[in-house]
Formats: structure tokens, C-alpha cells, sequence
């Protein structure tokens, strides 16, 4: 690339754009003749480059040839976090431990959650206080999006939620609940916590049968059975089951051990991890912007109808 020319550059960009040499022209005000005079050797006036180059989103560097062409963030974002997971995997051989790369992503995350910030004109190295620390977080709210992250060893996480304003995002998430109702239901039982806490101890491909989980917990066998049929009575769906089982055959009897998707697992985490943040707020915030203006639900009226299902009925 570094040996083209102005002319050649310029060709190849217009017909990559798929316009004429008329359009090109139009749009900077100049003759057809003049930019079939720059595509055969000659160069436009030194107030026209940056146009030319807004048109077809590159550097006047790169019209002249001596860069490469500009690359958007997201490619160069990508390109950086595949170069530090290739690096990790180089290091240590393993493909499960990416400790450089997770420090990468952390570090991407606090740049959008401080980046929000319109007052805010530098990168500032994201804080994780020790757990003897008062607890901290940092929070972006606004009419379309929340993030929050934990600042602390014991709550470091990070929540992004879409909330279009032309959807229901955030209504759909209270209707038809009952199977998170159960849910909810189940883990308000601490035998039940103990029991997915076992369930989740597990490694890939590991299972238990009720009679080891009920000795490894302490918790009566009865009381194990039940508990495992519940939880695979509300997460039964057409995708992945979070609680998988299969049957244990022997020359005795045939047996159901239990264990769980370690890709759904992440999910549990990030719920109960959540519901501490929520039942142990912290104490203060970093960073914290709150420019919502709309509630968080519509108000239902009465009869528990909106007012647009009660517009529709009259029609």
C-alpha cells in the first residue's frame, strides 16, 4: 500500500464507494474532468484533500499512501484483545487461564463506564479495594442504559442493560414470572442454597446421585430428591439446561446423578453476586452519573391495566 499513488488510492476507494466519477464531482463541487484528471496523475487543490477523504472516511495519509487505512475502534479493539488472549495461551499453555486478558477486559469496561462521563476527560486506573474496605461501586444511569461495576475484591463484577425506549425491555422482565417466582422460591431455602452450592463445587463433567449429595451436605435424602426435581421441573426449556442428569446403569439398579452446565453456571454466579449487591449496597461510588429521567417500569392503572390496553379495549 505504501507505494501507491494519490490516482491509484483515489480509483480504488470510488469504486469500493460503487460512484462515479459525477458523483464524486457533485459532492466536492468540481468537474467530472477534474477528478478524471486526478485518477490519471494530477492532484486536487490542498483545500479539497479533506473532503475527499471525509467522503470516503480515510486519513489524507492514506490517500498519499503512506499509511495503512484507518481501522474502526472496534476492529482495533479486537485486534488488541485477540493479541493479549494469543499471548496468554502462548505463556502458559493452557486455554482456560487468561489472566491478562481478563485484566485487559476489565480495564476496556472501566474505560466505557468512566468515558460515559462527559466531565470526565481522562483514563483513570479503575480501583478494586481489599475486602476490608468500605464497600464501592460505580453506577451510569440513564433514559437508555445502566452499568455498574464493584470496585471491591468480594463484589467485582460488571452489569451492562440495554433499555431501548421504543421496547418493553424492562416490563417483559415482570410478566410471566412463574417460573422465577419458583425460582426465587427455591433459593429462599438455605438447604436448597447448600445443595446447588454442592451442585456447582463440581468440575466439567463431574456428577453426584442423591445419596453422595446428601451425605457430602448433610442434608436428608428426601429432602435432596425433592429439591433436584424442582430445579429441573423450572429450568426445563428448549436451550441448554442449567442442572443436567444422566442415568448411571450397574448390574444393581439404574441410578440419576446430577450435575450442571458450567456455561449457564456463570449465570448463577452473576444472580447471587447481584442479589448481595442489592441487599448490601455500597457504602459510596467511585463514579456515579444518574441522568435517568423515566421510571423503570410503566405505571400499570387500575384493574391492572395500562392505559394503552385500556385505549384498545374502547376502540
Amino acid at each position: 500500500m505504501a507505494n501507491n499513488s494519490f490516482s491509484t488510492t483515489l480509483q480504488m476507494l470510488r469504486k469500493e464507494r460503487k460512484v462515479t466519477q459525477e458523483q464524486l464531482a457533485s459532492h466536492l463541487g468540481v468537474s467530472p474532468q477534474a477528478v478524471s484528471k486526478w485518477e490519471n496523475g494530477s492532484y486536487p487543490e490542498g483545500d479539497l484533500l479533506p473532503r475527499i477523504a471525509d467522503f470516503f472516511e480515510v486519513s489524507i495519509d492514506y490517500l498519499y499512501g503512506r499509511t495503512d487505512r484507518d481501522k474502526s475502534f472496534e476492529q482495533m479493539v479486537f485486534e488488541k484483545v485477540r493479541e493479549v488472549s494469543i499471548d496468554d495461551y502462548e505463556k502458559s499453555g493452557r486455554i482456560d487461564e487468561h489472566k491478562n486478558f481478563a485484566k485487559l477486559i476489565k480495564n476496556i469496561i472501566w474505560a466505557i463506564q468512566t468515558g460515559s462521563w462527559v466531565n470526565n476527560e481522562h483514563y483513570w486506573e479503575r480501583p478494586t479495594d481489599p475486602i476490608d474496605y468500605p464497600k464501592m461501586a460505580s453506577a451510569v444511569v440513564d433514559n437508555v442504559f445502566y452499568s455498574y461495576a464493584g470496585l471491591r475484591e468480594d463484589n467485582d463484577f460488571y452489569l451492562f442493560l440495554h433499555d431501548p425506549t421504543d421496547k418493553n425491555v424492562l416490563d417483559d422482565l415482570f410478566q410471566n414470572t412463574e417460573k422465577v417466582e419458583a425460582l426465587f422460591q427455591l433459593l429462599s431455602d438455605r438447604e436448597n442454597i447448600t445443595i446447588m452450592a454442592y451442585l456447582y463445587s463440581l468440575e466439567q463433567g463431574e456428577y453426584a446421585g442423591i445419596d453422595t449429595i446428601a451425605k457430602a451436605t448433610g442434608i436428608k435424602k428426601s429432602k435432596v430428591e425433592a429439591t433436584l426435581k424442582e430445579l429441573q421441573r423450572i429450568t426445563t426449556g428448549k436451550g441448554v439446561k442449567p442442572i443436567k442428569f444422566v442415568r448411571e446403569v450397574t448390574m444393581e439398579k439404574e441410578n440419576e446423578i446430577y450435575g450442571v452446565d458450567s456455561v449457564v453456571g456463570g449465570l448463577f454466579m452473576g444472580l447471587m453476586m447481584i442479589a448481595g449487591e442489592y441487599v448490601d449496597a455500597p457504602q459510596g461510588y467511585s463514579m456515579q452519573m444518574d441522568c435517568r429521567r423515566v421510571s423503570w417500569l410503566k405505571k400499570k392503572q387500575s384493574g391492572g391495566k395500562n392505559e394503552d390496553e385500556k385505549r384498545g379495549r374502547k376502540k
